[in-house]
């Protein structure tokens, strides 16, 4: 008996040395992010093993890849973390901003749209909707996100000058100048608003 005790308590130690490895190689992966080695971080990761799998992990490894301008194992990791989580709105979020990177506006759209389903009115998901109708030269559309955003958050300066890229674009040049005027009242050292304001005709 005593010995078939050991002999389990055995087996089963490699197990738990294994799962108690795995907050040190968080901590140890939070610490290379901190000093800038982002693929270090990512290649801590790789030492989860089966916990690599999981949607924390996958999450992780999206950002850290994106940090790491690998935008699209970045988007790939964040898409596996949506797998996992399918309720999940900070992966769609993060799955975002590499899109972005990778100038695939529809797919970050579509990754926008699905988190403001989940949670209507997320600023993260309206502001970063607002940018993607820019970039593609949608200006009223990104001035109705950039109004959005700014009816929950009306001190947001990026938001304001945002609004008055989108309205100088459109060529109304009044509006414009009061968006980026009003912005450089409270944030007097804000170089897009200023770059705006220098622009209006």
């Amino acid at each position: 008996m005593r010995i078939a005790l050991s002999l389990a308590l055995l087996l089963l130690a490699p197990a738990a040395g294994a799962a108690d490895g795995v907050p040190d190689i968080y901590r140890q992966s939070y610490l290379a992010e901190a000093r800038g080695d982002y693929g270090g971080a990512v290649q801590l990761l790789e030492r989860l093993g089966p916990a690599g799998g999981t949607y924390v992990a996958q999450l992780r490894k999206g950002w850290l890849l994106h940090l790491a301008g690998q935008h699209a194992p970045s988007a790939e990791a964040y898409q596996r973390a949506v797998a996992l989580e399918p309720s999940a709105v900070e992966a769609r979020l993060g799955a975002m901003l590499p899109l972005m990177a990778l100038r695939r506006w529809k797919d970050a759209e579509r990754m926008g749209e699905e988190a403001l389903a989940l949670a209507p009115g997320d600023f993260t998901a309206v502001s970063r909707l607002a940018w993607i109708q820019y970039s593609q030269a949608q200006w009223a559309r990104a001035e109705a996100l950039y109004r959005r955003a700014l009816a929950g958050w009306p001190a947001s300066a990026e938001m304001r000058t945002g609004l008055g890229w989108s309205l100088l674009k459109q060529g109304r040049n009044k509006e414009a100048r009061e968006a980026f005027e009003a912005v450089l009242l409270y944030a007097p050292d804000q170089v897009s608003a200023r770059e705006g304001l220098g622009q209006v005709p």
